[in-house]
């Protein structure tokens, strides 16, 4: 398969070594000149518990795409959707398609560039990261789905996709894996406003509660049947907490992506654009912490996670509280 992979960083820069590794034609683009420059030198180079290997992909900036694509896959943050989407508007080929490895719901950006009939949605659930320019720490293996956005039977094309793509399966509800990540990553988003890891965060009494409630809160907003991923069984939450944390235990990346971005490398996270897809009053809660660590009026520490634990009690308590109708 020949591809061209837009943002080579944590996801895809994993995907891309793995893929060039098996004897695919990868090409991998990114905005980071100096992280452009180090695979160019020395090659991409996955760590971690996984696997150790280098890959000697070629690797180019945005202004150097070839005027025709045929393939793309786009592993941007989610708020760079529409700048990627643009880069392929003009340049992919009439019967190419995109696939987005995306957090979150972020297709409509890919399909107002390109058409609904060239974009190719998937789900990603193993964990990477960044830890310098070139070289990306590949924390576990975990679930990777990938299917066509309108569901139904799968195509010959998510066939060829799963085949390729490493760790990938077709599902013929993509939509509702990443509805799945939605709820998932709603825990992470109030985990991260933390300092504990990942685990932690999922498996601590004190905040049973609180992940619950905003799972809840997050299902009753999907528009699909939501399917189960690494531990994560929709109609068992309080199972599901105990499952992830296993499961998170067992990764070598500890905190989330979000923690990272908040606490490391210091940059505007994801979830402004989640927003778009997942509100109500936890959440919108979770979004004002955000905010606050982003502009520096909070850090990342446990009494964060404190806060929205008796937020989500005072709710609970005040639904108790209404009265139900009188009685003769």
């Amino acid at each position: 398969m020949k591809v061209t992979i837009i943002g080579a960083g944590a996801i895809g820069g994993t995907i891309g070594a793995h893929m060039f590794r098996a004897g695919h034609d990868v090409t991998l683009c990114d905005a980071d000149e100096e992280y452009v420059r180090a695979i160019q030198q020395d090659g991409i180079r996955i760590e971690g518990p996984v696997e150790q290997f280098t890959a000697r992909v070629p690797a180019i900036m945005p202004e150097e795409l070839p005027d025709r694509i045929d393939h793309a896959i786009v592993a941007v943050k989610s708020l760079h959707s529409a700048s990627a989407a643009e880069l392929l508007r003009h340049r992919l080929s009439p019967d190419g398609w995109v696939l987005t490895v995306q957090n979150g719901l972020t297709a409509d950006a890919m399909i107002d560039a390109v058409g609904p009939d060239r974009v190719i949605a998937s789900f990603v659930n193993f964990g990477a990261d960044v830890i310098a320019p070139g070289v990306v720490l590949q924390g576990n293996v975990a679930a990777f789905r990938v299917g066509e956005i309108a569901g139904g039977a799968i195509t010959q094309r998510i066939r060829e996709l799963a085949d390729a793509l490493p760790y990938a399966e077709a599902t013929d509800n993509v939509l509702g894996y990443l509805w799945g990540k939605e709820v998932y990553g709603a825990m992470l988003w109030a985990g991260a406003v933390s300092d504990l890891s990942i685990a932690e965060s999922l498996e601590r009494p004190a905040y049973r509660p609180l992940m619950i409630a905003l799972a809840q809160e997050v299902l009753a907003q999907s528009p699909v049947r939501v399917e189960s991923f690494d531990g994560f069984v929709p109609n068992d939450l309080p199972g599901s907490l105990d499952r992830l944390a296993v499961f998170n235990r067992k990764s070598a990346k500890t905190h989330s992506g979000i923690y990272r971005d908040l606490m490391i490398r210091r940059r505007k996270t994801e979830v402004d654009e989640v927003h778009k897809d997942i509100s109500g009053p936890i959440f919108d809660r979770i979004v004002a912490m955000i905010h606050d660590i982003e502009d520096g009026r909070r850090t990342c520490e446990a009494a964060n996670l404190d806060e929205l634990a008796t937020f989500v009690a005072s709710l609970q308590d005040s639904t108790l509280a209404v009265p139900g109708p009188e009685r003769n």
